[in-house]
């Protein structure tokens, strides 16, 4: 084998090393853009909960604090 082959025989070596790593990191970074999205829906959902509870308590409190009475 010449010295040229084997140049080029590693320069393609590396070209496909290259393009194999390149698509690992695009298929890690697609999985955390997907982890992260599923961690939006879910913090958006609890949110959506607290501020249902908050209404909740704050009619409460007024409620308690300005109390109806019926004559």
């Amino acid at each position: 084998m010449e010295v040229s082959e084997l140049l080029e025989s590693r320069e393609t070596m590396f070209k496909e090393l290259s393009n194999e790593f390149e698509q690992r990191l695009i298929l890690i970074h697609r999985e955390q853009m997907k982890k992260w999205q599923e961690e939006i829906t879910e913090l958006r959902l609890v949110d959506a909960s607290n501020e249902e509870a908050s209404a909740l308590l704050n009619n409460a409190r007024f409620l308690l604090q300005n109390p109806i009475f019926d004559s």
